[in-house]
């Protein structure tokens, strides 16, 4: 009778050495995956517009960079240096009329993300997870604001008018779609309260292109002091120049 235990040993002994092999390879891809991403973030410590100057009194528009723990948005005056937001997002698409506000807030995310998370509490995993690796739809998330105090979740930037209007141009940039009065589309009914709204965008969200990628492009483009790259709410807030920084 043929002795079979030895060819078994054998084969069973060749499969797990190949798993092995396999699990050590995808260890060391994962390693190497975020050891080329953590050098990447590294780029966001690095300063592009270092020649910005806060512009003189009778030429400057404020506006805020708001945070959360990984997000930022853009607060903007509703209506400054020819720009009125309400013709871009008009308050007849809000559930109720945002009466009186002074300012608007505008942010870029993945559509999923919002969606399936109104408050840091619904926040789940799989979400967060999907919103990075997955290349997904995005949405802008609108908001009218009335006044509000100083915190530390705002950081206030002085422009230049013509550096407002570099800004504006870059959020209208990636706007979605819009109808025949200029308003843009909305994309969904979905809201968190009365006064904010989502609309249609351009861009794929992922973890090389996140909500604070589009806010440090934006700051670019109005040659505010920002990171060569910007995924982290860190990345933005770097560089932005201090409000005590003397006027030119």
């Amino acid at each position: 009778m043929a002795n079979t235990a030895q060819p078994s040993k054998t084969r069973r002994t060749t499969i797990w050495s190949c798993f092995r092999r396999w699990l050590w390879r995808a260890v060391a891809a994962f390693a190497l995956f975020w050891l080329f991403y953590a050098s990447f973030l590294l780029l966001g410590f690095i300063p592009i517009n270092r020649t910005y100057q806060v512009p003189p009194e009778d030429d400057r528009v404020r506006i805020f960079i708001r945070s959360s723990d990984i997000h930022t948005d853009f607060v903007m005056p509703i209506s400054s240096s020819g720009v009125d937001w309400s013709e871009t997002f008009p308050v007849r698409h809000f559930p109720s009329p945002p009466t009186g506000a002074k300012y608007v807030s505008v942010g870029w995310g993945s559509r999923g993300f919002y969606m399936e998370t109104p408050t840091w509490a619904d926040l789940k995993i799989g979400t967060l997870l999907t919103a990075l690796f997955t290349p997904s739809e995005s949405v802008l998330h609108v908001e009218y604001l009335w006044d509000f105090t100083p915190q530390p979740s705002l950081e206030e930037v002085q422009l230049t008018r013509e550096q407002y209007r570099e800004l504006v141009a870059f959020v209208q940039s990636t706007i979605g779609e819009t109808d025949d009065s200029g308003a843009a589309v909305l994309a969904t009914d979905v809201s968190y309260n009365d006064f904010d709204r989502f609309y249609l965008a351009r861009g794929r969200y992922h973890m090389f292109n996140t909500c604070n990628q589009w806010t440090g492009r934006g700051l670019s483009r109005a040659g505010v002091p920002t990171g060569i790259w910007t995924p982290l709410v860190l990345h933005v807030r770097w560089h932005l120049p201090k409000r005590n920084q003397p006027a030119s």
